[in-house]
């Protein structure tokens, strides 16, 4: 299994685990929310989240990589890069008209406290996705059908979702609906790389309750950068089996090129969700085993197994 990056996770020769700054640092991240109520992270809050300060723009590659981040401490969620990550792929993928959604899709780097991420929900989701409809210079929709807007996305100018809260650091709770092993993207260089799983995101349905329409949920992304080996569809999927809340830690991010669902149907050639902002990337994916994790017990995915 693919190990964490050497400032979050280090062992000494007795085998107990020996926090580095960097660790605590990601132990404050994924504990953040843990005494909050259940309630809080499904209810959320639909007022306007506060635009983060931004973070210091230091420029740091992955070695072997051209896949560059502008902080000094990517959260990836791995410390080891991955095939991807010894491409030539750049953080704007393809480039052309989808460089900067690119861009935001592949940031490690959030804006914000880095020790408290913003515990978001699907009803605050779903009132960002109102407010950016009311805004008219931000565009959505494929090329074939965008519905609610005059021209197709993405959207090239970010200011506006960035005012919204996108390249924020939150964390989401709900249930897996369904994971699927997505193909080739504009995002990851295309065609410009293999042809495999190892090279393209895994998109993730969340939703309120098992039961619930994937209309109704909203879109996580595992990017292929470095992922964890056991971050697998098919994991993710024995977790939805499970009937197990997770929790999702990443950067809040916009994907204008598709079109939200309509009265509960998706548009021609869009994924079914209820809101375009998504978690994506994922840097931790966490799995609540006993049902209930008010008080804490959350387990990395790589780490839990299906009993």
């Amino acid at each position: 299994m693919t190990t964490r990056r050497s400032n979050t996770r280090s062992r000494s020769q007795s085998g107990a685990s020996t926090p580095t700054s960097g660790q605590t640092r990601r132990r404050k991240i994924v504990s953040a929310a843990t005494m909050l109520p259940l309630a809080l992270g499904l209810a959320g809050n639909a007022a306007s989240p506060k635009t983060p300060a931004p973070t210091a723009q230091v420029e740091s590659v992955s070695e072997g990589s051209a896949f560059s981040q502008k902080c000094s401490s990517p959260m990836f969620p791995s410390d080891e890069p991955t095939a991807m990550d010894n491409t030539s792929c750049t953080v704007s993928g393809n480039g052309g008209a989808e460089t900067w959604q690119n861009d935001a899709k592949n940031n490690f780097c959030p804006s914000g406290d880095l020790n408290n991420p913003i515990l978001t929900s699907l009803p605050e989701l779903v009132a960002l996705q109102t407010r950016a409809q009311q805004i008219p210079n931000i565009n959505f929709g494929n090329t074939r059908s965008h519905p609610l807007t005059s021209k197709a996305g993405p959207v090239q100018d970010r200011a506006p979702l960035v005012a919204l809260g996108e390249g924020s650091l939150v964390q989401l709770i709900g249930y897996v609906k369904i994971a699927r092993q997505e193909g080739a993207e504009s995002v990851n260089c295309g065609s410009k790389v293999p042809n495999s799983s190892a090279y393209h995101d895994i998109h993730i349905s969340i939703v309120l309750s098992p039961a619930d329409q994937e209309c109704s949920g909203v879109v996580v992304e595992m990017t292929p950068h470095h992922r964890p080996e056991a971050w697998t569809p098919q994991l993710v999927n024995q977790v939805a089996a499970a009937g197990l809340l997770v929790r999702v830690t990443g950067q809040r991010m916009f994907d204008s090129s598709h079109t939200p669902c309509q009265n509960g149907s998706p548009i021609s050639g869009d994924p079914s969700r209820i809101s375009l902002w998504e978690v994506h990337p994922i840097y931790d994916f966490e799995v609540c085993p006993q049902g209930n994790c008010t008080s804490g017990g959350w387990v990395r995915l790589e780490d839990w197994s299906k009993p």
